[in-house]
């Protein structure tokens, strides 16, 4: 049911028949399934937010079956029409707190336990790389950027947008766009971040920019904070399943003793968008690629979302202590491991230095707590 931005853009399936109602107790309980079906209970905290998704689910479905049974009664009737004026929209949510607390998870088991098809679970860089790429695709005509959204969202009603952070001014701009394109159609938001709204492009230099898209959250979502000094990944970590990303590694391999590192004679490059990138070896779908070659040349989440499609395992060499880069390697290196988690990609990390001193190095920078939360599931 429903449809996920993830390894590339699957369209919102119409609806062939409509959803029946659920009351909330029922999207709780299919919730609490899930935590019992992966293991573990949900906390106190995760407990009221899952009875605030819960409520809201019950609110969307029943909306839908009303408009549902209204379009039945006029087939000439435009379904969504019949859909804005049932009810108002369901008020949407924004979640938020530190990482690992288990923000995603709860989106997950949301998005499965609401019974409607025009549902929709977008991720930060899936989002955006394939926006951009529409908008190019709608340059000339006279609505690009709503047209390029409407393509991307389809009729979905409930819009789960996982990972909601801004750091870049051209990101403001076009998330404000989306906000107030999701509202004005009716579209429930719910959307999880590491920030409160006001911390969203924290930089005092661009946060003007992103104003009027706070303004919206505040005003059009309910801000909802999932407070707690427990990181689940972190806590947890012997207990992880062990697949994908899990089963990756951190190595602490000083540079003069790799004994591991491909022969220079396996250096090869990959083509993508008109540019070739230089990388240490290509085994299979395994993709062997130091650090620079990664993250100091100029890549982007374009480029780790194709090869999180193209290779199954990374591994990642000379790995230095994040203070020895400049910035944008920096949030290269964080919007890679990004991909590589939201994909489940087994990475390898070949580092110069040990785990616990890279982590201790890291603390402080851009969206390092979330990096730092994720790469714990790494076995060391």
């Amino acid at each position: 049911m429903g449809s996920s931005l993830r390894d590339g853009l699957f369209p919102v399936p119409k609806r062939e028949t409509h959803p029946e109602t659920v009351e909330a107790a029922e999207v709780f309980a299919s919730i609490l399934a899930s935590a019992t079906s992966a293991g573990f209970a949900l906390d106190d905290g995760q407990r009221m937010v899952a009875v605030r998704l819960a409520g809201l689910g019950a609110q969307i479905v029943g909306r839908e079956t009303v408009a549902g049974a209204e379009a039945d009664a006029d087939a000439n009737a435009d379904h969504a029409t019949a859909v804005a004026e049932a009810s108002d929209a369901p008020r949407g949510l924004y979640l938020w707190g530190p990482a690992g607390r288990g923000k995603s998870w709860l989106l997950d088991a949301f998005y499965d336990a609401v019974p409607m098809e025009r549902k929709l679970r977008v991720h930060f860089h899936s989002f955006f790389n394939e926006l951009h790429s529409r908008i190019f695709a709608n340059r000339g005509s006279d609505a690009v950027f709503s047209n390029a959204v409407e393509e991307l969202i389809g009729d979905a009603r409930l819009l789960l947008f996982d990972e909601f952070h801004v750091h870049d001014p051209g990101h403001a701009t076009l998330l404000t766009g989306l906000l107030r394109f999701a509202l004005e159609r009716d579209i429930t938001v719910v959307a999880t971040s590491n920030y409160p709204p006001q911390g969203l492009l924290p930089s005092p230099v661009y946060h003007h920019i992103f104003e009027p898209g706070i303004e919206v959250i505040e005003r059009e979502l309910d801000v909802v904070e999932l407070p707690g000094e427990v990181d689940y990944r972190r806590s947890r970590v012997e207990t992880v399943e062990r697949r994908g990303f899990a089963t990756g590694s951190w190595r602490h391999v000083p540079s003069a003793s790799a004994s591991e590192r491909p022969s220079p004679a396996e250096a090869t490059s990959l083509d993508l968008g008109g540019r070739t990138f230089e990388v240490t070896a290509v085994r299979g779908r395994e993709l062997w690629a130091t650090f620079a070659e990664l993250f100091v040349v100029k890549t982007s989440s374009l480029e780790y979302l194709q090869w999180a499609r193209d290779f199954d395992t990374w591994h990642v060499l000379d790995v230095p202590l994040l203070a020895s880069v400049g910035r944008d390697p920096q949030q290269r290196f964080v919007n890679a491991v990004d991909v590589l988690v939201d994909y489940d990609i087994e990475a390898h990390f070949h580092a110069d230095a040990a785990f616990d001193e890279f982590v201790a190095a890291a603390a402080g920078r851009a969206d390092a707590f979330r990096m730092v939360s994720r790469l714990h599931l790494l076995e060391r």
